[in-house]
C-alpha cells in the first residue's frame, strides 16, 4: 500500500465534519474537483472505499469512518506541533503585565515598537506596588512585572533594566513668603504637609527616614498608593513630596513645580523585569528580551 498523503486524509476528516465535498472545498481553499481527485488517490492508498451512495448523498463507509476515528486526532497533533513552531518565532497570545505608574509610563513609549515586533501579543495590564505585583508573580496570576527596588523573591527572576531618579518637590509658589522672600527648608519641612509613597513600597522608609534626618515635624506626614494623585496634590499646592523625575518633567519645566531647596538627598528607583523561574511561555520571553532591548536605547528614567 502506499502511503497515504496527509493532505488527503485531512479532506477526508473535513468531509465526515462538513458533511459534503463543496463545503470541505470551501474548508481548504480548493475547488469539488480537486476534493474528489484527493479521495480517488486516497482510496488507491488505502485500498478500499472511503464512500457509498445513498440516494443522492454520499455517505463515509464503515473503514472510512474507523480511518477518520484513529487519524484525526493525530492531524491535529501534527497541526499543534507546527503551531507551537510558528509560536517560537511569531509569538502570540495576551500576557498578564504588571505595572507601576513609572513603568506604564515608559511601556507607553514603547507601545507602538512592541506592536510592530510582536504583532500578535497582547496585554492585559495590572497596575500595583511592585511588593503586590512580585506576590501575584509567584502565585501565577501574572506573567511578568516591572518592578522597582526588588525586594527579591526565590521564586522570581529578576533582569534589571535601568533607574528613575526621585527628587523632592513642592509647588513653586510655597517656596517663597507672601512678601516674596525663600523660605529655608527648614520652615518648609515643619510648616508644609509632607507625602510620601505608602508604606508596603521600597521607598517610603529612606523617604521618611530623611525628612526625619532634616529635623521635618513628622506628625504632618501623609501618605498616597498612586504617584498620579499624589502629582495632582502636590502640583495644587498641597505639600512637598519625593517624585519620579521622568513623571513631573513638565512640570518642573514649566514652572508648576520646582525642587525643594536645600540638601535632601535624592533617592533613585532602580527597576528590573521579573518573571517566575518556571516560565516557560515564548511570548513572554520574547516580551522580556524586547523589552531589556529597547531599555538600552529608550532608557526608563528618559
Amino acid at each position: 500500500m502506499n502511503r497515504p498523503n496527509l493532505m488527503h486524509a485531512d479532506t477526508l476528516c473535513w468531509i465526515a465534519k462538513l458533511g459534503t465535498f463543496s463545503a470541505a472545498a470551501q474548508r481548504m481553499h480548493t475547488t469539488q474537483p480537486a476534493i474528489s481527485a484527493r479521495m480517488k488517490e486516497l482510496e488507491g492508498s488505502l485500498g478500499f472505499a472511503l464512500f457509498e451512495r445513498r440516494g443522492r448523498r454520499l455517505e463515509l463507509t464503515l473503514q472510512a469512518r474507523r480511518f477518520v476515528e484513529r487519524v484525526e486526532p493525530l492531524l491535529r497533533s501534527v497541526e499543534d506541533a507546527f503551531n507551537d513552531a510558528e509560536a517560537a518565532v511569531n509569538p502570540t497570545g495576551t500576557v498578564r503585565l504588571g505595572l507601576g505608574e513609572v513603568s506604564m509610563t515608559w511601556l507607553g513609549k514603547l507601545m507602538p515598537t512592541l506592536r510592530r515586533s510582536l504583532p500578535r501579543v497582547t496585554y492585559d495590564v495590572e497596575l500595583d506596588l511592585g511588593i503586590k505585583l512580585q506576590e501575584q508573580l509567584a502565585a501565577g496570576t501574572l506573567d511578568a512585572a516591572i518592578v522597582a527596588n526588588i525586594r527579591r523573591n526565590p521564586e522570581l527572576a529578576y533582569e534589571p533594566i535601568g533607574s528613575v531618579p526621585m527628587v523632592w518637590v513642592c509647588a513653586t509658589r510655597l517656596l517663597f513668603t507672601p512678601g516674596g522672600h525663600n523660605r529655608p527648608l527648614s520652615d518648609l519641612l515643619r510648616r508644609e504637609t509632607l507625602w510620601c509613597v505608602s508604606k508596603p513600597s521600597d521607598f517610603f522608609a529612606p523617604a521618611y527616614n530623611e525628612l526625619r534626618s532634616f529635623g521635618a515635624d513628622m506628625s504632618n506626614l501623609c501618605a498616597c498608593n498612586k504617584l498620579m494623585g499624589l502629582i495632582q496634590i502636590v502640583t495644587s499646592g498641597g505639600g512637598i513630596a519625593l517624585l519620579p523625575k521622568v513623571m513631573i518633567a513638565e512640570h518642573l519645566q514649566s514652572g508648576r513645580l520646582a525642587l525643594v531647596p536645600g540638601n535632601l538627598a535624592p533617592l533613585s528607583l532602580d527597576f528590573a523585569i521579573a518573571v517566575h523561574r518556571n516560565q516557560t511561555q515564548s511570548a513572554v520571553a520574547r516580551l522580556v528580551a524586547e523589552l531589556l532591548r529597547l531599555s538600552r536605547s529608550v532608557p526608563i528614567g528618559s
